[in-house]
């Protein structure tokens, strides 16, 4: 009997429960979807090095996993929360019929239960669809073929999704029944006309405090992109963070006192329509709400950040990678190296031996002569052409390029990326043979050097803003016992392959301005196809020696294509899933949360507007009043956490210089229209069924007035 009654009131409720039962949908199969990809039969078929990257992702999103069930948790709770308020009327009338509580609390048990069974068999239904999608895109995001992919089931994803969301819906359970066990009969029956106490009630106080609230947001946002986020004291970020989370709530706190004190000002818009009625119900609810819609603000702000920081970040590193892929292979050869002893004292050790002399630091001559050693084929059989790019010392630092030009590097770079120390780092010298060679290797055009001028050059984005001022200004830099003129443009293209630029500042001379022996020289090489493999194994032997013994060479940092193409692709994987995953997850939270509170409210207030109909106003208006109070709710903290996030790039796309120019893609920006889409979506779905309520009430006392 009770069963019948609980599956009555769910298919009576079903209005009531719809969001509910849609959010725990999107949960169960969003859950079910991102834990399943290392399970997928594409991913088994793929080579090991690709399916490694797979599982750590795998590893990866599983721990991730446990703070989204924290977070859906919660979410779930709300929403009981909700579902619990909007039934107390009912409840107490069960109460009042002479059925006990024990009775009352299994009907609340079943109904959760029908409702949790159902949402997640059909959210693990979606969930298979939709891991299949993803299992695509995050194939196609390693550029990995995605063709033959087929339908897979992931026993393991299955058995985390039940026993997380049965746990969940296990506290919710015992939450539901504490919390009726505890209600009285006269709270039941007399909830749904007690109302929130206003927190502010004084409207000029609450104006001055929505001032001081963006003084403070603003003085955040500047001390942010004054000190950025890696400043040489990180409590300034705690201190920003601080402010802004303030800021955002004093925001919402004194938000209803300032829209109907605005309103109040412009008595034409106050005084048309049902303004007046929606702006006080508006400013109640908000009143009421502050600290949720704070928190829902700064959720947002994280969720379209990590979105398009993640995306964004990943994307450039990318582009920069592509950059770094114009020759097949490099390697650098270090001559000398900086040790410290345990005193801390740095001392230099000479990496030249009689191989590195003999072969007059020619990093082909020398490494022809160990093919054999290292059972290698011939040096001539695996590179078809190469060049060198020899680096010598110079005098010359960021703060001799001050000295001429007034310009500082501190204050051209983003913040908190260098420090004072950085200014002192000094360049080396390249000869523009050596650079010019490189640059045909890597498909580029030749420079011209001439006798007098020396040319700029920098792969690395972080300092090329400050160098092409420099250049701007065409200082002559003394080197050795030569003036030589700045040329107005400098050089910004990769000539090595890697995946991430490192040369910030660097001076193109003229062949006979360079004298005495390299410091360290990048190798460029294009290997022969069917070579690949086995000139790889041959530079990992000596990059594993790594020693300056007679019979080895000093290389480090070896890099190749497919390497350069791997690392960046499944970096693009990892980031881009985790931001997509985490983001999403928050977004259909504070979506989930904000159309609780707006069906509630709906509830609570229905009577106010059954008033207004008997009072006359129209349907039409009545809806318009509405609309526009569940629009507002929706907007604001969006809108707010839209201008963090702006804030929030500026700083991130300074840091992201570190690795290449910040891309804010079209994946990213496809990605946060997707998670604003489902925003959107739930604000619609908020508005009908709060409309779909208030007509129900209002329809019923129109039948009751008229069989009166």
């Amino acid at each position: 009997m009770l069963v019948k009654l609980a599956l009555a009131n769910v298919r009576k409720s079903a209005r009531d429960f719809a969001v509910y039962f849609f959010t725990l949908v999107l949960g169960v199969a969003v859950f079910y979807a991102f834990n399943s990809i290392a399970d997928s039969s594409a991913v088994q078929s793929l080579p090991t090095d690709v399916s490694e990257v797979v599982q750590l992702l795998s590893n990866i999103i599983a721990g991730v996993s446990v703070f989204i069930a924290i977070v859906l948790g919660f979410l779930v709770l709300y929403a009981n929360a909700f579902l619990i308020r909007r039934r107390r009327a009912e409840f107490g009338m069960y109460l009042t019929l002479g059925m006990g509580k024990g009775d009352l609390l299994k009907i609340s048990a079943c109904e959760t239960l029908i409702v949790s069974a159902a949402s997640l068999a059909v959210g693990l239904l979606a969930g298979v669809a939709l891991s299949q999608a993803l299992t695509c895109l995050c194939l196609s995001m390693m550029a990995q073929p995605v063709e033959g992919v087929t339908l897979s089931f992931s026993t393991k994803a299955f058995t985390m999704t039940v026993a997380t969301f049965a746990a969940i819906f296990a506290v919710s359970m015992f939450w539901n029944s504490a919390h009726l066990a505890k209600s009285k009969l006269i709270d039941l029956l007399a909830g749904s006309r007690k109302n929130d106490k206003p927190r502010l009630r004084n409207l000029p106080l609450s104006f001055a405090l929505f001032i001081v609230s963006l003084c403070i947001i603003g003085y955040s946002y500047s001390m942010l992109l004054r000190t950025g986020l890696l400043g040489d004291d990180m409590s300034n970020l705690l201190i920003e963070t601080i402010l802004v989370s303030v800021g955002t709530m004093l925001l919402f706190f004194s938000l209803s006192g300032f829209l109907l004190k605005a309103a109040q000002m412009a008595k034409p818009l106050y005084l048309r329509g049902l303004n007046m009625f929606f702006l006080r119900q508006l400013a109640s609810r908000i009143n009421s709400t502050f600290v949720s819609m704070s928190v829902i603000a700064m959720t947002l702000f994280l969720a379209l950040t990590s979105v398009c920081g993640g995306i964004g970040i990943v994307d450039g590193m990318q582009k920069n990678a592509e950059n770094g892929m114009r020759c097949d292979a490099s390697f650098t050869s270090y001559y000398a190296m900086n040790t410290d002893d345990e005193n801390g004292n740095v001392s230099t050790r000479s990496l030249v031996n009689g191989l590195v002399e003999e072969s007059n630091f020619d990093a082909a001559v020398g490494l022809s002569k160990l093919t054999e050693q290292y059972g290698a084929p011939s040096w001539d059989s695996m590179v078809e052409n190469s060049a060198q790019i020899n680096f010598y010392p110079s005098d010359v630092s960021f703060d001799t390029l001050h000295d001429l030009t007034g310009l500082n590097l501190l204050d051209s770079v983003g913040a908190g990326l260098i420090t004072p120390d950085t200014t002192k780092q000094k360049a080396s010298l390249i000869k523009v043979s050596d650079f010019n060679a490189a640059r045909e290797l890597c498909g580029l055009e030749q420079v011209t050097v001439n006798d007098g001028e020396c040319l700029l050059w920098s792969d690395y984005a972080t300092s090329q803003p400050y160098l092409m001022s420099v250049a701007a200004q065409q200082p002559a830099i003394t080197i050795g016992d030569m003036q030589l003129k700045a040329q107005r443009e400098i050089a910004t293209d990769i000539i090595e392959c890697t995946s991430v630029s490192t040369r910030a500042f660097q001076i193109v001379v003229p062949d006979d301005a360079v004298t005495g022996e390299p410091t360290m020289a990048v190798f460029d090489a294009r290997i022969a196809d069917d070579m690949q493999e086995e000139f790889a194994n041959f530079c990992q032997a000596l990059c594993d020696r790594n020693n300056a013994e007679e019979d080895s060479w000093p290389m480090y940092m070896y890099q190749n294509v497919a390497g350069v193409q791997a690392n960046s692709h499944n970096l693009t994987a990892l980031v881009s899933y985790l931001a997509m995953y985490i983001g999403f997850i928050m977004v259909v939270a504070c979506a989930a949360i904000l159309a609780i509170q707006q069906l509630s409210d709906a509830s609570d207030n229905a009577r106010r507007y059954e008033l207004l109909a008997k009072l006359g106003a129209p349907q039409r208006m009545i809806s318009g009043a509405l609309f526009k109070q569940v629009l507002i709710c929706f907007a604001f903290p969006l809108f707010v956490a839209i201008a963090h996030t702006i804030c929030a790039m500026q700083t991130v796309k300074d840091l992201v210089l570190v690795f290449g120019n910040f891309n804010l893609s079209a994946t990213a920006l496809m990605t946060a229209a997707i998670f604003l889409a489902v925003y959107g979506m739930y604000f619609l779905v908020t508005y009908f069924s709060a409309r779909a309520i208030i007509v129900g009430i209002l329809l019923m006392a129109a039948l009751v007035s008229i069989f009166r």
